[in-house]
Formats: structure tokens, C-alpha cells, sequence
């Protein structure tokens, strides 16, 4: 389930995170600012203290290109699970390897960031870890080495919840957002939709498609919506779905992106791969979180090349 269980990414994205300059990180919350920059043979760090719109202290890493010069920014949000910055260090090198800077932070209540963890059933967390991201955003744009028009989000999973209501409530400081796996729906929606199929338990459940489809019809949306947050972000935003995911509605969700589209006039693409699961696990099986990975550069870069000034 999409909320209750956290997601890795796909395998081939996650190296050990030393490989970035990580390490052991103390529990003590980052100071705010910027710290010293370290430089490792692929790429630079630069530690990272900002305050949230509720005086939390998020702690973070800035990952910089190996080279100084003046680069678009992601801040990123992933999954359900109390992840720290970590674990995604092969997806940090992904992104500084094209050119975007990265800033990666510990989640709410986690490792090195202050503040509650996962009280996901609260109908103000969704805002609240939005507001974090948000936070992040505006604190990445001042490095000098950051351009401050180019400033977008990315968020995995859960994360495709919080990074619209970053975008819907950011004014212009959010340029872009990209989303892998990322419910439309309803919190009470993708909570019906993982144990109709299964994934809640990791065990399919054996119904059809079609008793799915009439179940989720019958109870219809509740809980938290994204939508009104939706129909007010007016940035451009790309969607990346596994065909073979069962812990998100993908095509649910894609039908909202598309009335969103031809509706409100908004600047929304989505792209669905065929054999990939939700952790975009090339033919994975249900909960597959490691294995040969779908090609999500094949979506992504032509959408990056298209929207955001890579350098």
C-alpha cells in the first residue's frame, strides 16, 4: 500500500550511499544554511539546515554537479516509509549527471529532520509534508550556484500527493514537477484500490479487474483529495506510471490528468510503461522492489529537454 508500506526505488538507481559522501549522519537536526562544500571525484555536497512553514528544522544534502556552474534544482520527496536522505543516492547521481542539482532531505521525523513522522491518517499531514517540500524549494534557490526560475520538485509514490500541493501553494517559486508513481486519486481511493489487489498484503487477492473497477465505483472518492490542489498548479508536470502497478489506480489516475488537461488547459503529460510495476521494476511481480529496471530516462530526459534548461 502506497501509504502504509514505504517503496524503494527502482534497483539500478540505488548505489550505497557513501558513494555520495553520505555516511553515518548524527541525530542532532542540521544548522540552518549552508555548510562547507565537499567534492567527490563525480559530484559536490554542500550540507543543508531550513525551517518549515511550522518552525521544524528539516536536515538535507544538496548534491551539486562536479563541476561549479549554474544549474536547474529538484527537491525531492519519496514514499511512506520513514526514509531518510539516503537510500536514494542513485537517483541523486541520475539527475547531477544530467546537469540538475538535487537537494534530498530526511524526512519529517526521521534521521536528522525534526517534527512527527507519519501520522498519514491526519487530514493535514499531506499539507504539512507539502509545506516541507516547499520550504526546500525556496532554501535550494539561494545557493549560489542554483538558478532560482528553475527550481522544481520530484515525488515518488506518496510523494505524488505532497509535491502538487508544493506546486499549488508556492506561488512562482516551483517551476516544474516530476512524479513517479504518483496517485491522482483519493487517500481512501488508493487505500482500497492496494487491498482490492492485494499489494496491501503482498498477496494477490484473485478478483478481476472488472470486480475492482465496480468495488472502487461503489465506494467512490475519500479522505484526502489532491484534486483541488491539482486544478490550481499551472506549471508543467510529468507523470511516469508502471502498467503493472497495484498499490496506485494508474488508470484512475491517468483519467484525472487527462480531464485536468483538456479541461483546465493545464500543462500536465503522463506516460505509463507497459511492463514495469510501482517501483518501475522491469516485469516485477507484485511488491518487486529490486531487479532489472524499467527505462525511465526514456520518458524523463526528452520531458527535462523539453521544460527545464539543463546545463
Amino acid at each position: 500500500m502506497g501509504v502504509e508500506r514505504g517503496r524503494r526505488l527502482p534497483g539500478s538507481l540505488l548505489v550505497l550511499a557513501a558513494s555520495l559522501g553520505c555516511g553515518h549522519m548524527p541525530t542532532a537536526p542540521a544548522p540552518l544554511g549552508f555548510g562547507p562544500v565537499a567534492s567527490f571525484p563525480d559530484h559536490r555536497t554542500v550540507e543543508v539546515g531550513f525551517a518549515s512553514a511550522d518552525g521544524a528544522v528539516m536536515s538535507g544534502t544538496l548534491f551539486l554537479p562536479r563541476d561549479p556552474g549554474r544549474y536547474a534544482a529538484l527537491v525531492t520527496h519519496f514514499g511512506s516509509n520513514r526514509w531518510t536522505r539516503e537510500p536514494f543516492a542513485g537517483l541523486v547521481q541520475f539527475w547531477t549527471d544530467r546537469g540538475i542539482a538535487v537537494l534530498s532531505y530526511d524526512k519529517r521525523g526521521v534521521g536528522r529532520s525534526q517534527g512527527n513522522c507519519c501520522p498519514w491518517q491526519d487530514p493535514g499531514y499531506f499539507p504539512l509534508l507539502g509545506s516541507d517540500v516547499l520550504a526546500g524549494v525556496r532554501i535550494a534557490a539561494q545557493y549560489p550556484e542554483v538558478d532560482p526560475p528553475q527550481v522544481g520538485a520530484f515525488g515518488f509514490s506518496q510523494g505524488g500527493w505532497v509535491v502538487p500541493v508544493t506546486a499549488a501553494t508556492g506561488g512562482d517559486d516551483v517551476a516544474f514537477l516530476i512524479i513517479g508513481s504518483g496517485p491522482t486519486v483519493t487517500l481512501g481511493e488508493e487505500l482500497l484500490y492496494s487491498r482490492l489487489t492485494g499489494d496491501a498484503q503482498c498477496t494477490p487477492s484473485g478478483l478481476s479487474p472488472e470486480e475492482i473497477e465496480r468495488q472502487m465505483d461503489a465506494a467512490g472518492p475519500s479522505r484526502f483529495d489532491p484534486r483541488p490542489y491539482l486544478e490550481a498548479v499551472r506549471i508543467p508536470v510529468l507523470w511516469v506510471y508502471g502498467a503493472l502497478d497495484t498499490s496506485i489506480p494508474v488508470t484512475r489516475s491517468v483519467r484525472i490528468i487527462d480531464e485536468l488537461r483538456t479541461t483546465g488547459g493545464h500543462g500536465f503529460t503522463s506516460a505509463v510503461m507497459p511492463r514495469a510495476n510501482h517501483s518501475w521494476i522491469l516485469d516485477g511481480a507484485m511488491c518487486q522492489e529490486t531487479g532489472p529496471p524499467a527505462n525511465a530516462g526514456l520518458i524523463v530526459e526528452p520531458w527535462l529537454a523539453a521544460h527545464v534548461s539543463v546545463r
